[in-house]
Parts: C-alpha cells; structure tokens; sequence
C-alpha cells in the first residue's frame, strides 16, 4: 500500500499546485506563460511518474528530458550558442541513467547476447529469426520500448514477471506458452504508448495499475475457464495517457 499512498500523495500535490496557479492568475497575478505551456504539462507527469516509482522507470526520466529540451529551447530562450549541445548532452544523460539504472530483475545475460551477436545481425539483416531469437526463455522478462514497438514471446515454465517499459511506443507480450508455479510480479510503466499483454485465460490476473487519462482492460475470454488461484499474475506500475490491453487465444 506504500506505493499506491505515494502515488496518491503526488498527484493530490501536482493538482493542488495546478488549481493554486490557476486561481492566482485568474485573481490578476502574473504567471509566467512557459507555466502552462505542454512542456510543462510533460515535465509534470514525468514529475508524478517518477516520485511514484521512485525515479527508477525509464519512461518519467524520457518525460523529463524531452519536456526540458523544449522548455529550455523554446520557452526559456537560452544563449544561442547554448542551443546546440542541450540535445546532445540530453542523450549522454539518458544512456548514463540506462546503464546505472537499478535492475533487481536477472533478464539480461550479456554472455548468452555476445554470443548471439552475429545472429542478431543476420536476423536484422534478413527479417527472419529462424534461431527463435525473439523468444524470451528467462524466468525474468525486461522490456524497454523507446519510441519503437517489440514483440517477445514468453516460453519459460516458471514465469516470475519483471519489467516493461513503453515510452511513446508499443510492447506486445506472448505468454500464452509460459507457466507459474505460484505468483509472478509484472511491473509496468506505460507513458504516450501501449502495452498488450496475451495470457492465458485460467490465470489469476490481478491489476494493481495507477492510471492517468489511460485504459486498462482485460479482454479474456473467462468461460473457457475458471481462474486458477495458484497461477497469479500480479500486474503493477502506472499508465499515462495510454493503455495495457489483456486478452488471449
């Protein structure tokens, strides 16, 4: 419940201090025009994004810098000759946060990537993926969709979650051939993007997902079976301006 308390603190102050200004510039004090502009509309829902997952999603960092880029180009008129090395020094920041970001989740085997290397190549050469590359068989799934669109299809037998990601893209999860011995945890942080989630209808889904002008539906199929309580998906994390789709076949 710390979580949801957090989140629920953070937007109840991110709305009190959007009515505050609104009612001070009503009242004829001056606000600065950049205040309400959409770069600071960006910047406030990376702000919220953030604080509520303790600033280790990818998506309220992403938020962030492109609100600042633009409020910072465009709002704020820096020197020119700044204006250059803002984009720039946004990407070295972005790729440090990526490497130094906290993992608690063992999904990524640099061993097992170094050795697939040159069939990543052929697969982005070619199209194809005859050696099954876009299955994902660790127990842990992490997905990071950055303005683009992946698909991983699940086939481990003892699913224990992990983590998405969608910043202004889409993730498409298979886990109709994946199994749970008890419970697995799917931490997800949707943000101007998607997420559809295929699972199998007789497992116990459990959606523990903050939303903010977003969607989450699950669209399974419950007559071809009934829940099995020792297949539980715990589904957490939070939605902005977005959706999580969960269906079946």
């Amino acid at each position: 419940m710390k979580n949801i308390r957090n989140g629920n603190h953070a937007l109840g102050v991110l709305i009190l201090v959007i009515g505050a200004l609104l009612l001070l510039k009503q009242v004829g004090v001056f606000i600065p025009g950049w205040v309400f502009s959409w770069p600071m509309i960006l910047i406030a829902i990376g702000l919220y994004s953030g604080y509520k997952n303790g600033f280790q999603n990818t998506g309220s960092v992403v938020l962030l810098i492109i609100g600042g880029f633009f409020l910072l180009r465009d709002k704020l008129y820096l020197p020119y000759e700044l204006g250059p090395y803002l984009f720039p020094l946004a990407l070295i920041f972005l790729g440090l946060f990526i490497i130094f970001k906290k993992n608690k989740n063992p999904a990524i085997n640099w061993k097992d990537w170094e050795g697939n290397y040159d069939k990543w190549e052929k697969k982005l050469r070619t199209g194809n993926d005859p050696d099954g590359l876009n299955k994902e068989s660790s127990d842990y799934l992490n997905v990071e969709a950055l303005f683009c669109g992946l698909k991983r299809k699940v086939m481990s037998k003892d699913f224990k979650g992990g983590e998405i990601t969608t910043v202004f893209g889409g993730s498409d999860i298979d886990l109709m051939h994946a199994d749970i011995q008890n419970q697995a945890v799917l931490k997800v942080s949707v943000v101007f993007g998607g997420v559809k989630l295929i699972v199998p209808p007789h497992w116990d889904v459990q959606l523990g997902v903050s939303n903010l002008a977003a969607g989450v539906e699950d669209k399974r199929h419950f007559h071809q079976a009934s829940p099995d309580p020792q297949k539980k998906l715990v589904i957490t994390g939070s939605v902005i301006f977005g959706g999580i789709e969960i269906s079946s076949y």
